[in-house]
């Protein structure tokens, strides 16, 4: 269950990732007024929008695979296979 202020916080974290309103709001196929409306909590944001938007922010997270291999070498060699 999302809140609006998640809603909000990924519409806009996703458009700032892309470029700005109008890149996302092209991305989403929505028109850039309605996505300043739902970004500035003018609008409800719908779940379908909320989820296509959150797609957006998880293209930029590191495969896991190579997220958990990161996350072990930056460890010291004294805490590394427990």
């Amino acid at each position: 269950m999302k809140t609006e202020a998640v809603a909000r916080h990924v519409l806009a974290r996703a458009a700032a990732k892309v470029g700005g309103v109008a890149e996302l709001a092209s991305r989403l196929d929505v028109r850039p007024r309605a996505l300043h409306h739902y970004v500035t909590g003018q609008l409800v944001v719908p779940d379908a929008l909320f989820l296509r938007a959150l797609d957006v922010l998880l293209e930029e997270l590191p495969d896991k695979g190579l997220a958990s291999q990161q996350a072990a070498q930056s460890l010291p060699e004294s805490k590394r296979d427990r």
